[in-house]
């Protein structure tokens, strides 16, 4: 099963670099897996997980929870949940519904979109808040088991 892991974020803002740190915490790690980091939403997201068969999209969000608390949601979701549909995730949901539409087969068949609360996301650091940091550990491991559990299956 082709496998593709993507961060989504920006690396000069504290939080919002939550997806980008999961990415080259997997590549650090040495996993076998493709791994993309993106500073948009936009359709290049598209451009990086056409013609895997899963992918992991790991993104910051604000939907007012507790700093860290990890949320497991899909693209309907994005769509149909109130605080979704005003986020920062509802154009990654666009984008995502785009390529369903339009590319159909090449998309991936399971996509997992995993965000990550943030408590700081606009204050320029290179490094997360202690809550986001353990939600990325939290986040690492997750990836980790399921991608050695498709290994063996």
């Amino acid at each position: 099963m082709k496998c593709v892991v993507m961060g989504i974020g920006n690396p000069l803002l504290s939080d919002d670099r939550a997806g980008i740190e999961v990415v080259e915490r997997l590549e650090k790690d040495g996993i076998d897996v493709a791994t993309e980091a993106v500073f948009t939403v936009g359709f290049e997201v598209l451009d990086k997980i056409l013609g895997y068969d899963r992918a992991y999209i790991v993104d910051a969000c604000v939907l007012g929870q507790k700093p860290g608390t990890i949320h497991e949601v899909s693209v309907e979701d994005i769509f149909t949940t109130p605080l979704l549909s005003g986020s920062h995730a509802m154009t990654l949901g666009t984008t995502l519904k785009t390529g369903m539409m339009v590319f159909g087969d090449e998309m991936p068949k399971e996509l997992r979109i995993i965000l990550i609360e943030a408590e700081t996301p606009t204050e320029f650091s290179n490094v997360c808040t202690p809550a986001v940091h353990i939600a990325i550990e939290k986040t690492v491991v997750r990836i980790k088991e399921e991608l050695a559990a498709l290994s063996t299956a």
